[in-house]
């Protein structure tokens, strides 16, 4: 297989749309030229990724993603070794390894799900062969798979990609190939491609990645952004080019703007990142370069430094300097609120509390680093908490020499000011004291490692990695908080991100919030867009999206949460001074939820700076019962046993809401394995694609409203709206308003807009889009300002469907409820049928549930009954029949027969339906319509059930009988399903 390495050129443009020249040029040999211009351009054999959640308005909103004419996508994880299409081999981090065109060897996996729509045909070492359409792998003995069409293989992450020669593979981080000619890879360590002409391509070298397209691609942001390639383009690796030795790799946009308004003489603070740790000759190269001194790091391999923009330029040109980054401010993200996550199921768990020695897991033995404005260990239910206490430092401008920072230890209390950190760290590990145990944290028995970082300038978040680096292992950390972003691109050359990276491969975890940029494609924390980091979102207390919380990119793997928790108006520590009510996205409701007495050392907030310390306790607990989890082990359980969140979407919550206890029990027990039923969630019945619909530029004048026209396409499932403008010191603060054909306002965006350079946006997002006419509407916030281009984009994300042979003759109403089921995941298609009027057995009722009706996993030490022994049954079973509310099927006993093979009837679904729906305190005044005729045949007990199932649309009559004991059907069950999503967003 043949590679053409063409130059990247990116363009980053000061002015939106407008064309301009390159002002700043970087290359991997030059460095950085200046050429008076405003845009900004580099190039380099392995160029520069651009790939996250960005803060920039692109054509393709969540960074870039291309895709050659024919090109395969491998989105995977680190150490991959993969050839090509004749006699390929994998091998992923969880023991996956296939051969062969026509024959594929699986060995040594766990929990593998294959299904195709021809069939599978097996052959086990005995020589006997099977034939199936679903089979699950779970014995690591070696297994011989034949079959042309339709094989998919799904590991431990539950989440499959699409291939189109029938092979699909997914390892522990996503593994996707599509397509026949060129190939495009990203996140990977040493891969190895043969090709089917035989030729082999060693992309361990510094020679780095190819997309190769047609015609060349082009894409132009409203914040300035544009990528462009004559015949095709060279990407980086997705570990950031560990493997290249020299050259600039990247630079920071932001600082590239800053560099351009400024004069040679100007000074500057910049982090440089080498592609090692810098040795004193480097460190004498910078002196010779005239800069006397910085800081350096004990593990990073960063440099920070103060010098002039003429100096900085030549330190662009030292072979070893990998990326430079200016020293930007971060932002923040900033009980029975917390019961969606299952944690108060936790502590009184007897099978964890016998391997915990008799006592409740609370995370003993396991430090969590808090990364933020410091933290009050004088706060009482702090108090013996805090193993350290830091207050980094910093002597970066300051005399001659490259020095260590000078970190700050044993400060009672880091945090006078703000109080974000001293909140975040209560989530974490507060013990309630104050309130009588009301308002503990979620690992009250963990210990804190307090790391002051101020006002999250980027010099001292460096150095608290630093810090955990050198020094964390001897408190037992092994995991730390982020409960901050930055308005920036996301770029694996990032300072940060090399650091993270650094952490997880040193055994602490690294959790970070989604951020509040709220609705709209792309608005995720470019920081928890790392692909070895866990990110969080956030709900309310009833697990209904927050406005606030980031999103990802619709229909992208790697841009989106982790998974969820709940963060609008929880309580937490109140610091000596506490502004943390006023940084969240909305004043905090103290009066609300706390009392007089509970005032003083408690305060509410909402954002996902307080739904990150959530999974971070979490991960204290889980460590505490199994300390030889890794990271990609811990986040691997994590999304497997989040609760699915219908209606929402991947790029929207993730793997779903936040499941404590189900985290901690397969943490403590292997065996028990939560979220089996995610690896057959994708039956190759369904695809979804998102697409530039229209791009759009005008004058915003003082009092005026600039309006465009968009016409959305009928199968829209999601569009975003979003605008951009500059430039840099742009005083003008624009707002954005999506408005039908009724003059209804449809969504609504006006941020605040300082003057940075990614801050001047606005974004709208709407689902499925009642109508297809509408309206952008564009002015100035309160009508104030001076005229203002800006330039606008519009994606649209569409789904299309595998034709289904057994749908045709149904109504409309029921083809759309068979499509929104499946589109959900709620429903799961059987090959090219749907077999609308089948009935639904038990199992595969209690199967549903868990899918579409919010029901946390659960499974048992041993089978809850006689006739359920298979671990996929068990897990949806036990699971409905633990539910907090106590069990769903009500006809049946632990320790008896579950019958799973029957049909579920109307009157049991009725009663599992509601009260999955937690709509139990309506049924004792809910009566039976008068009409009903044989109302008589429902057990008094359960007519309430019935009359609720009726009144929200989760059931219909069959004319005017419920007909309570006959089978439910699985279209029914597709719109009872549908009906559930709708009540839990209402």
């Amino acid at each position: 297989m043949t590679f053409r390495f063409i130059t990247c050129i990116l363009l980053l443009i000061v002015f939106g749309f407008n064309t301009v020249q390159a002002g700043i040029f970087v290359s991997e040999s030059n460095g950085i030229t200046l050429t008076g211009a405003n845009g900004i351009t580099l190039t380099g054999a392995d160029g520069i990724t651009l790939t996250g959640a960005d803060n920039f308005l692109n054509y393709r909103a969540n960074g870039i993603t291309l895709t050659g004419a024919d090109g395969i996508t491998l989105t995977g994880a680190d150490g991959i070794t993969l050839t090509g299409a004749d006699s390929s081999t994998y091998t992923g981090t969880n023991g996956i390894t296939l051969t062969g065109a026509d024959g594929i060897t699986l060995t040594g996996a766990d929990g593998i799900t294959l299904t195709g729509a021809d069939g599978i045909t097996l052959t086990g070492a005995d020589g006997v062969t099977r034939q199936a359409d679903s089979v699950m792998v779970r014995q690591p003995n070696g297994i011989t798979l034949t079959g042309a069409d339709g094989i998919t293989l799904t590991g431990a992450d539950g989440f499959q990609r699409v291939g189109e020669n029938g092979i699909t593979l997914t390892g522990a981080d996503g593994i996707t190939l599509t397509g026949a000619d060129g190939i495009t890879l990203t996140g990977a360590d040493g891969i190895t491609l043969t090709g089917a002409d035989g030729a082999i391509s060693n992309l361990t070298s510094p020679t780095g990645i190819t997309l190769t397209g047609a015609d060349g691609i082009t894409l132009t942001g409203a914040d300035g952004v544009t990528l462009t390639g004559a015949n095709g383009i060279t990407l980086t690796g997705a570990d950031g080019q560990q493997n290249r030795t020299n050259g600039l790799q990247s630079l920071d946009p932001e600082f590239a703007v800053r560099l351009n308004e400024l004069t040679d003489d100007s000074t500057v603070n910049a982090i440089v990142a080498f592609h090692r740790y810098p040795t004193e000759a480097d460190l004498t190269q910078l002196q010779q370069i005239g800069i006397t001194g910085g800081t350096k790091f004990r593990r990073l391999p960063f440099v920070a430094i103060t010098t002039t923009r003429s100096r900085l330029i030549a330190v662009s040109r030292l072979s070893q300097v990998r990326s430079i980054y200016g020293n930007r401010t971060l932002n923040f993200n900033a009980d029975p609120f917390l019961a969606q996550t299952g944690l108060s199921r936790v502590a009184p768990d007897s099978d964890l509390q016998i391997k915990n020695q008799g006592v409740p897991v609370s995370g003993r033995n396991v430090t969590v680093a808090v990364l933020d404005t410091g933290v009050n260990s004088q706060h009482s239910d702090l108090s013996g908490r805090v193993a350290q206490n830091v207050r980094l430092t910093d002597t970066q401008s300051a005399g001659a020499g490259f020095v260590y920072p000078v970190p700050v230890e044993n400060v009672p209390n880091t945090d006078p000011v703000s109080g974000h950190g001293t909140f975040v760290a209560g989530v974490v590990a507060g013990s309630g004291s104050a309130s009588g145990g009301k308002y503990n944290g979620v690992a009250p028995g963990a210990r804190i490692l307090g790391l002051s970082a101020g006002d999250l300038n980027l010099t001292y978040v460096l150095s608290g990695f630093d810090y955990l680096l050198e020094r964390g292992a001897g408190y037992n950390v092994r995991v730390v908080n982020c409960s901050f972003s930055a308005n920036t691109v996301f770029d694996y050359n990032d300072p940060v991100n090399i650091a993270t990276k650094l952490l997880t491969q040193n055994g602490i975890s690294v959790v970070f919030s989604a951020g509040n940029a709220g609705a709209g494609n792309a608005t995720l924390n470019p920081y928890a867009a790392a692909p070895w980091v866990i990110s969080v979102g956030a709900t309310d207390e009833r697990g209904k999206l927050a406005g606030f919380s980031s999103r990802g990119v619709f229909g992208n793997a790697q841009f989106s949460p982790t998974l969820v928790a709940p963060a609008v108006n929880i309580a937490s520590l109140r610091a000596t001074t506490s502004q943390t009510g006023i940084l969240g996205v909305a004043f905090g409701l103290d009066s609300s939820r706390l009392t007089p007495g509970e005032l003083p050392f408690y305060t509410t907030a909402s954002g996902t700076s307080f739904s990150a310390p959530q999974v971070a306790g979490a991960i204290a607990l889980m460590l505490e019962t199994n300390p030889s989890l890794n990271s990609s082990q811990i986040k691997d359980i994590l999304q497997r046993s989040a609760t699915p969140l219908p209606p929402y979407y991947r790029h929207e919550v993730g793997a779903g809401m936040l499941n404590v206890h189900a985290a901690v029990l397969e943490s403590a027990f292997p065996v028990r394995k939560m979220g089996i039923f995610r690896s057959i969630l994708d039956r190759q019945s369904v695809r979804f694609t998102t697409s530039t619909l229209q791009n759009f530029n005008g004058t915003a004048y003082p009092g005026l409203n600039a309006v465009t026209n968009i016409q959305f396409p009928s199968d829209t499932v999601q569009a975003s709206v979003g605008i951009g403008w500059g430039n840099i010191f742009s005083p003008n603060d624009l707002a954005l308003k999506l408005v039908d054909a009724n003059d209804n306002v449809r969504g609504a965006s006006n941020n605040l807009n300082v003057v940075e350079f990614t801050g001047k946006r606005e974004r709208i997002s709407i689902n499925t889009p009642s109508t297809q006419t509408m309206r952008a509407v564009v002015n100035h916030t309160a009508g104030i300002g001076t005229n203002q281009d800006f330039f606008g984009t519009v994606q649209v994300s569409r789904v299309q469907f595998a034709p289904l042979s057994d749908v045709q003759n149904l109504s409309p109403q029921m083809q759309t409820t068979i499509q929104d089921s499946i589109r959900s995941f709620l429903m799961l298609a059987d090959g090219n049928r749907f077999r609308p009027l089948s009935s639904v057995s038990r199992g595969e009722l209690a199967a549903a549930l868990i899918r579409g009706g919010r029901v946390p996993q659960y499974l048992a030490a041993n089978p809850l009954f006689s006739d359920v022994s298979d671990l996929t049954t068990r897990g949806a079973v036990e699971s409905v029949q633990n539910f907090p509310s106590g069990k769903l099927f009500v006809d049946v006993s632990n320790n008896s027969e579950f019958r799973p093979h029957n049909s579920a009837t109307k009157l049991v679904a009725a009663i599992a339906l509601v009260k999955a729906a937690n709509l139990q305190s309506l049924t004792n005044t809910a009566t039976l319509p008068v009409t009903v005729t044989d109302a008589a045949q429902i057990p008094t007990e359960w007519r309430g059930y019935v009359a609720v199932a009726l009144q929200k649309g989760l059931l219909s009559l069959d004319g005017n009988s419920f007909a309570p004991n006959r089978a439910l059907t699985r279209i029914e069950l597709a719109q009872a399903l549908i009906g559930l999503s709708k009540i839990s967003i209402e």
